[in-house]
């Protein structure tokens, strides 16, 4: 996915959220729907910001005998669950697309 579209598609979601936050005095069947509708854009944000890739947390190398790197291992920073470069670009508990690079 691409990570600008995520990025405009969180912010237009929060402006949204925004607009249906600002709107009072509307009775307590849209009252009640506003919030359900708040809620749910709120899952959308927390689904779509798992799509953009977090730094792995205690990122460690681990090479061969001969200095040949084997693999990397890590921890998801949105989980905590422990994680390995070779078979993981996501968390496996969580989903979060992970960020391997040093910096």
């Amino acid at each position: 996915m691409d990570e600008k579209k995520v990025r405009e598609a969180i912010e237009l979601i929060r402006m949204e959220i925004n607009t249906l936050e600002g709107i009072e005095n509307c009775g307590r069947v849209i009252e009640a729907r506003k919030k359900k509708h708040i809620a749910l854009y709120n899952i959308a944000i927390e689904a779509l910001e798992k799509q953009l890739p977090k730094k792995v947390d205690m990122r460690t190398e681990y090479r061969d005998s001969n200095g040949a790197l084997v693999c990397f291992e890590g921890f998801c920073p949105s989980c905590g669950c422990a994680v390995e470069y070779y078979r993981n670009k996501s968390c496996n508990r969580c989903t979060q697309m992970l960020d391997w690079s040093k910096n």
